[in-house]
């Protein structure tokens, strides 16, 4: 993934990040309070175990964001729904839950493409 300036970050944003004692963390903002610089964020990998899964405040020049274009799994889709449900952003809502149908179309149409080219191949 490559890695974009910090700027504006938004809330659901994948970023990268470096504690001051180096403590290296991933995960996505949960809250930003531009005015005071500080970052709510859910770190989901940590090179700190005790750190994974908690919510931290951090500054923002600790911060780099991550590329968005990347296809978000079904768990982290469900987990930016539930952030989009908690701070009432009804747009980011609706945007996430079309990406979650979409994704488990595909799935849906890729198991039944699997099993028809089973199929085709069992009756040859």
């Amino acid at each position: 993934m490559e890695i974009n300036q910090n700027i504006s970050l938004q809330i659901g944003d994948w970023v990268r990040a470096k504690s001051s004692k180096g403590i290296l963390m991933h995960g996505f903002v949960e809250k930003n309070e531009l005015d005071h610089n500080v970052v709510q964020l859910r770190v989901v990998a940590s090179d700190n175990k005790m750190l994974t899964g908690q919510s931290i405040q951090i500054n923002q020049s600790k911060i780099n964001r991550l590329s968005s274009d990347f296809s978000k799994t079904e768990n982290q889709l469900n987990a930016l729904i539930d952030i989009a449900l908690e701070t009432r952003d009804e747009d980011w809502f609706h945007d996430l839950v079309s990406q979650l149908n979409k994704l488990k179309r595909t799935k849906e149409k890729n198991i039944l493409d699997t099993n028809y080219k089973t199929n085709a191949c069992e009756t040859d």
